[in-house]
């Protein structure tokens, strides 16, 4: 099985628009920005106290508990996504289409890149069967693979998975050995409040991601489109990208 070749794109590698110049600056987060202006010192490789400190309070106030210990801040997620690929090795499998930084950081490494076909509602979360199909092929062949990148408020679709998909895909993803990296990009992203189809893509107290419609509507079962791009920005929204 043949990965994707080097300069190769998967189609739509664009995700929706971000919203339009003129939103106003949220209060709490202008308000700490101006206090830190006089700080002109760089981060620590790898992030300070602080900011290591407020990703730890963005993941746990969606269920999934850690400490400073396990937390890596950069400028961005391209970078944690190469050092990851780096220190685990073997090949990478992701969805298709993916958006292209997932597999680009591979290819900077030499490692191959296995596109893994969606269903059709839905994008970033491949199909169960078809992950698992794709890595005997890739293990049949002599291939290595061990990382599964998936991202459940997808980028280039703009669509949701519904959660069954994602805890098989995840199971099979488990039963393979595969280490799963979740973008989580558009994961506190919101459709209009009250528009028609909303739904918002939210973590449980165990952490799985689950897919709630709001009140007055029947609970959505399939895959859900967001638009815009709505975040909270509390006190401990500040990792420089925790939410890749």
């Amino acid at each position: 099985m043949e990965p994707n070749p080097p300069g190769r794109r998967d189609p739509a590698p664009f995700g929706p628009p971000t919203a339009g110049a003129g939103l106003p600056v949220l209060p709490g987060l202008s308000a700490r920005l101006a206090a830190a202006a006089g700080r002109g010192d760089p981060e620590p490789v790898g992030g300070g106290p602080e900011i290591l400190e407020a990703a730890c309070g963005y993941w746990s106030r969606r269920g999934l508990r850690t400490d400073p210990y396990h937390v890596l801040a950069t400028g961005g997620a391209e970078g944690l996504l190469l050092a990851l690929f780096a220190a685990v090795g073997g090949d990478v499998l992701a969805a298709r289409p993916c958006a292209p930084w997932h597999t680009a950081q591979a290819a900077v490494l030499g490692h191959p890149a296995y596109p893994v076909a969606t269903p059709a509602e839905c994008g970033g979360v491949p199909d169960a069967f078809a992950l698992l199909e794709t890595v005997r092929r890739v293990r049949e062949e002599g291939g290595d693979p061990r990382l599964l990148v998936l991202s459940v408020a997808d980028d280039p679709t703009g669509t949701v998975a519904p959660p069954d998909l994602l805890h098989e895909t995840c199971e099979a993803a488990a039963e393979q050995g595969l280490l799963i990296v979740s973008d989580e990009t558009y994961r506190d992203t919101l459709h209009p409040p009250g528009g028609p189809g909303t739904a918002r893509a939210g973590t449980g107290p165990d952490g799985a991601t689950d897919v709630t419609s709001p009140p007055g509507e029947p609970p959505s079962t399939g895959a859900t489109r967001y638009e815009g791009a709505a975040r909270d920005a509390g006190p401990d929204r500040r990792a420089g990208d925790p939410g890749r």
